[in-house]
């Protein structure tokens, strides 16, 4: 069965507001290897470093943007327990809060990987990481 959807990323700031950690993350992951790349590698290496660079802010924006929270409304009706059974697939488990979240270990989670499930009668709307949203839907369009 094919599903009708939206799926949509948030902004920036909506995504500050939601996991301000992680976009501070990215920053400092971005600055350390900048100095890595600035001031260790030309010790050790006769290269250029501006390949360095561009890789480090390539796989920087790469992995912000498949990791970027969206939100994902269904348009057709879909049972609540084949999206358990989907995203128990994908290792996520249920929290006492309502919430569901990856089962990691405690100091690689981060809040923009757990999926939050509301449903308004006529829509469900699931709001977490974009590409396992993606994937959700892959999985429920089979």
């Amino acid at each position: 069965m094919k599903f009708h959807y939206s799926l949509h990323r948030l902004s920036l700031a909506k995504q500050w507001q939601k996991d301000r950690f992680r976009i501070a993350f990215f920053i400092l992951i971005g600055l350390f290897l900048s100095a890595v790349i600035k001031w260790l590698l030309p010790q050790l290496t006769h290269g250029n470093i501006t390949g360095g660079f561009t890789g480090m802010l390539c796989g920087l924006a790469a992995s912000f943007w498949l990791t970027n929270i969206a939100w994902l409304t269904f348009k057709t009706p879909i049972r609540q327990s084949d999206l358990d059974s989907v995203l128990e697939k994908y290792h996520y488990q249920q929290t006492e809060q309502g919430y569901y979240e990856l089962q990691i270990a405690k100091y690689r989670r981060f809040k923009s990987q757990r999926i939050y499930i509301s449903n308004d009668g006529n829509d469900i709307t699931l709001e977490g990481p974009y590409n396992t949203l993606k994937r959700i839907i892959n999985h429920l369009n089979k």
